[in-house]
């Protein structure tokens, strides 16, 4: 299957499938809690208008700092936070998001194909999505 392919460390440690594929919302958009349009950058996709529009993994922070995120020092499940994980490639570029489920395991969505559950933020790490850049935290809505 391409996702073992992809990601060898994801393959070893084990993930599911939750979702089959839909090309009409990416990572961004599923760690913003959206399934409905595709988040990036680049002109003619969302953007929030807040944030500053960049490859830049600091573009991703700031975007997700409008939405109520902020800096954390780790991946463990807190009670009242709901967590995200941003990647980003050795240029510093972004490349990934992903999100804590209630229980302390991740879930992502693989570009415009499947949503996967995963153990930690750095099942995905490697030559794809590059290393987990920061890990971010909001209280969870009531």
């Amino acid at each position: 299957m391409w996702i073992d392919d992809s990601f060898p460390r994801l393959a070893s440690e084990g993930y599911q499938i939750t979702s089959e594929p839909n090309a009409e919302y990416n990572c961004i958009a599923y760690a913003a809690g959206e399934t409905d349009r595709w988040w990036t950058y680049l002109d003619g996709y969302y953007w929030p208008e807040s944030a500053r529009r960049g490859a830049l993994v600091q573009s991703l922070i700031q975007a997700f700092s409008e939405l109520g995120y902020e800096l954390c020092p780790n991946a463990h499940e807190e009670p009242g936070y709901e967590k995200i994980a941003l990647y980003a490639d050795s240029a510093g570029r972004w490349t990934h998001a992903a999100i804590q489920l209630p229980g302390g395991a991740w879930s992502s969505k693989l570009g415009p194909d499947e949503d996967i559950s995963h153990q930690t933020p750095e099942s995905l790490a490697g030559a794809l999505y590059g290393e987990v850049h920061c890990i971010m935290r909001r209280r969870k809505r009531l």
